[in-house]
């Protein structure tokens, strides 16, 4: 019994120094399973929502490989792996950029959107309950493109994102995931000709 009484008191004590660096590991864990899981399809097609301050909508992208294509409201874009045909169908306009590899936001670079291990982030578990974990990801001080923190919501039993909390300096973006499937059709590609008319402008 003294040896029990002294093995209790001892784990007592450690425990409270143990918890930080088990949370830890847990959140590597889950972000460790859900970027594998996207990187074991070569293709697939996400379906989203989001809700920002001033906007709400419905949207949808696919990707192939390093390619992808995102339609969002009046908004399409088109990137082939390393260039990006941003398309505002309400104002005509095609912008024409150079892709940050580095992003994790789902607008801005969908194909690593849920690859955050390697990144510029430092992962916290916040809480595992009723079959869904969520990790925060905080900014290191180096992290030139992680620009505000985001909190991702993961299912466990499936190890599927459920939802995205983007914070940028007090500005919030929920994003909702819809469903996860393989693509409908091929992927569609950038082609100048079906934009006849619209403002090319290019920043590379």
């Amino acid at each position: 019994m003294r040896i029990a009484r002294r093995f209790f008191i001892l784990t007592a004590m450690l425990l409270p120094a143990l918890m930080p660096a088990l949370a830890a590991d847990r959140a590597s864990e889950v972000l460790e399973r859900l970027a594998a899981g996207f990187r074991a399809m070569k293709s697939y097609e996400v379906r989203f929502e989001i809700e920002a301050e001033e906007f709400a909508g419905s949207g949808r992208y696919t990707v192939d490989g390093e390619a992808y294509c995102l339609s969002l409201g009046d908004a399409e874009v088109f990137c082939d792996g390393a260039v990006r045909h941003e398309v505002d169908n309400r104002r005509r306009e095609v912008t024409i950029v150079e892709v940050d590899r580095e992003s994790r936001n789902l607008l801005n670079n969908p194909v690593r959107a849920f690859d955050f291990l390697g990144s510029q982030y430092a992962a916290t578990l916040l809480s595992e309950a009723d079959g869904r974990a969520v990790v925060r990801l905080t900014p290191s001080d180096e992290g030139a493109s992680a620009t505000g923190t985001v909190e991702v919501t993961v299912v466990t039993s499936t190890m599927r994102p459920e939802r995205l909390d983007y914070d940028y300096d007090g500005e919030r973006v929920t994003v909702r995931i819809v469903g996860i499937a393989a693509p409908e059709a091929p992927l569609r590609r950038f082609e100048r000709k079906n934009y006849d008319g619209y403002e090319m402008i290019d920043f590379r």
